[in-house]
């Protein structure tokens, strides 16, 4: 393919010689596709050129643009508005504003907080929102006028975070309390502003933790706030995401059949994150898919979302989630330098207080009490390098004493940088094409743009169409695209894409299935100060089109930024 050249057309693209899956899980066909204005036009065999930029589609498919419901690039756009590398994995529609976070509603006094909440549970560097983000806003419709002036390598949609929600009307006491009922009346009507100038709903979270360890405010909005807020959000059509405190199965239980109540009520389709398969634990897996078919089949609009990938990650010592729940060790990793970090390890105190936390708390992110899960990757000097790739649990249960101390040790062999990776699930192909097979289920979980220091989300478009259609069979193409197109424009609400379809959005993608490629992540240092982040190479896909304007083409970002902000639902008409 010729290199690509800033678009110039407006929109106007034509897609030839393909064969075309249009995302509604009907057969494919041979067909090309013409773009005018960034709006599909025309869909049949033979169209002849007039004057639109031409991709070459022999050889390979033609699908409507992919949708990811769960990612958090609300910060990172700002630095890299191409979404990186999600046009290079055929994505162009991204949900943001997951977990109860978002940029707005936020006072000028409360960005560093909000920026700090933000930074930790998502593993984003701070540097970055302090740096660049403008914060030309206070309200989500200012917010949204800051995101519909800029252009973006997908379009974007964002959920209001009852976090922000709270902490603009409560203040430090969002962390403490319950909304009164003057308070919840201004949350309200906070979230009835945003939804008017085009947000796609709100979110919430029972699970994440600020760095100091408390549950995030969003957690502590009672019935009657919820009630509230979902009433406003029915009348508007909007969405509803909620994350449970998945690391609780009983709780998390409850708190899902307690939110699905609550949004039947409403008239409010909910989607809920952590379906998770947990290795060690199957069950917990399939409890959750029995309560989401028996939602199913109860009326209730109640979803899980859920990711094919194994959970994968690389332990982030410098910040980060990975013991939000084991105070002792938090504290270590919410420390202000290493230097603070080597006067904590180094206390006798703080290991006793380290070693009770350990022994006290069942589960957190990394798992500790299950060490042979996790594998050492790197180390810092080279009398270490003989247990590279060896289960760090083996190593700990060598030296003897406390697993804390162990791990207390190592780190401090390690210069405070000890490269420890683990796998908390999703790693059992079969279960997971079970799920995939389940209509209970959504592939809408991909959490991309987060936790980009510690593993990399972006790819799973990718692993779907590699090793579940091609490698496994376990789905056909068409339902494989359908999966990530239509299904998710229907579950959110936009009406415009998801679909290849004359009047819907020129978002669509080209690819020859055999040459996709899932690639390893790879460490890259791009990030606002040079900071790391893992990045998932370019996944084969020979070209990328949003609002008929070229974002990728074989795997490179053009110079354009077509990106829109979508619009949510109009209001219901009573």
């Amino acid at each position: 393919m010729q290199a690509h050249k800033p678009d110039t057309t407006g929109g106007d693209l034509i897609v030839r010689g393909g064969t075309l899956v249009d995302g509604t899980g009907g057969p494919r066909r041979r067909a090309d596709v013409r773009v005018k204005g960034g709006v599909v036009a025309e869909i049949g065999p033979g169209l002849a050129p007039d004057g639109e930029r031409e991709i070459d589609a022999g050889g390979a498919i033609v699908a409507p643009g992919f949708i990811d419901g769960h990612t958090h690039y609300d910060p990172s756009l700002f630095w890299d508005p191409s979404c990186d590398p999600m046009p290079q994995h055929g994505v162009t529609t991204v949900l943001f504003g997951n977990c109860s976070l978002s940029l707005a509603p936020v006072r000028e006094s409360d960005r560093a907080g909000l920026s700090k909440t933000f930074a930790v549970i998502e593993e984003i560097p701070e540097l970055g929102f302090s740096d660049h983000i403008p914060w030309d806003w206070e309200s989500y419709p200012e917010y949204i006028t800051s995101m519909r002036s800029r252009g973006f390598g997908v379009n974007v949609a964002g959920l209001v975070g009852l976090s922000a929600l709270r902490l603009y009307v409560l203040g430090k006491e969002a962390w403490e309390r319950p909304s009164t009922p003057e308070e919840r009346g201004q949350i309200a009507a906070l979230l009835d502003d945003a939804l008017r100038a085009g947000a796609s709903g709100f979110s919430t979270s029972y699970f994440d933790r600020g760095a100091d360890g408390r549950l995030v405010p969003a957690a502590l909005a009672d019935d009657a706030e919820l009630e509230a807020l979902l009433a406003v959000n029915g009348a508007h059509r909007g969405h509803f995401e909620v994350l449970t405190q998945m690391m609780d199965h009983p709780v998390s239980m409850d708190q899902l059949e307690r939110c699905a109540r609550l949004c039947s009520a409403a008239d409010v389709a909910m989607t809920w994150n952590g379906f998770i398969d947990w290795d060690k634990d199957p069950s917990i897996i399939e409890g959750y898919l029995d309560l989401a078919k028996r939602f199913r089949a109860q009326g209730l609009r109640a979803y899980p979302t859920f990711s094919p990938h194994p959970q994968e990650f690389m332990a982030n010592w410098q910040g980060g989630m990975g013991f939000l729940s084991v105070p002792a060790w938090n504290e270590l990793l919410q420390a202000p330098d290493e230097a603070a970090q080597s006067r904590m390890l180094a206390d006798p105190e703080w290991r006793v207080r380290a070693a009770a936390d350990w022994d006290r708390v069942p589960k957190t992110t990394f798992p500790h009490h299950d060490l042979d899960r996790v594998r050492i990757e790197t180390v810092e000097g080279p009398d270490l390098e003989k247990f590279v790739g060896e289960s760090f649990g083996e190593w700990a249960h060598n030296r003897g004493g406390h697993p804390s101390d162990a791990l207390a040790d190592w780190i401090e062999l390690n210069n405070l940088h000890p490269g420890l990776a683990y796998t908390t699930g999703n790693a059992n192909p079969d279960r997971i094409a079970a799920f995939l097979n389940d209509p209970s289920t959504f592939v809408s979980a991909s959490d991309a743009g987060a936790h980009i220091i510690s593993h990399c989300n972006t790819g799973d478009t990718t692993l779907l169409l590699t090793r579940y259609v091609r490698e496994r069979g376990d789905l056909t193409l068409e339902k494989a695209v359908a999966e990530v197109t239509s299904r998710l424009a229907d579950l959110y609400g936009f009406g415009d894409i998801g679909r290849l379809e004359v009047g819907k959005r020129g978002d669509l993608t080209v690819f020859d299935l055999d040459a996709l490629n899932f690639g390893r992540p790879e460490a890259v240092f791009d990030f606002p100060g040079g900071a790391k982040r893992y990045r998932r190479p370019a996944g084969g896909y020979r070209a990328t089109a949003v609002n008929g304007v070229l974002s990728q083409v074989d795997g490179k970002a053009t110079e354009d930024l077509p990106g829109e902000w979508l619009p949510g639902k109009e209001p219901v008409r009573v």
